[in-house]
């Protein structure tokens, strides 16, 4: 009965999380990298996307700051430079760019908006 329960519970939670955006970030990544997806860097983290340029990170808008230290961690770990597609599914997530743009300008990051609204 436990262990129902707990399938249950997790399968819940688990789709709820999924279900509060448009399309997944994976889906986002693979229709908009081209280079190597998911690389494990030494240090056990993993870069969305990896090209012979760019150390990439894709994030949705409301975590933009978080986007900006794994894009520039990424690009040190790899030798590459810095790049986020942010993911707007809203108008209104457009404040989120407005903080998020002059941070890239100030430390070299690539930006590209990602607009599923």
């Amino acid at each position: 009965m436990r262990l129902g329960l707990f399938i249950f519970c997790f399968v819940f939670v688990v789709g709820a999380a999924h279900a509060k955006h448009k399309r997944m970030e994976y889906e986002y990544v693979s229709e908009h990298c081209d280079g190597r997806t998911e690389v494990t860097l030494r240090d056990r983290t993993r870069v969305d996307c990896l090209t012979d340029e760019y150390a990439i990170e894709f994030d949705f808008a409301p975590k933009w700051a978080e986007a900006v230290g794994q894009s520039l961690h990424y690009a040190r770990m790899t030798q590459r430079l810095p790049a986020i597609y942010i993911i707007l599914e809203s108008r209104k997530e457009t404040r989120f760019v407005d903080r998020l743009s002059p941070l890239c300008d100030i430390y070299g990051i690539k930006l590209f908006l990602i607009k599923n609204y």
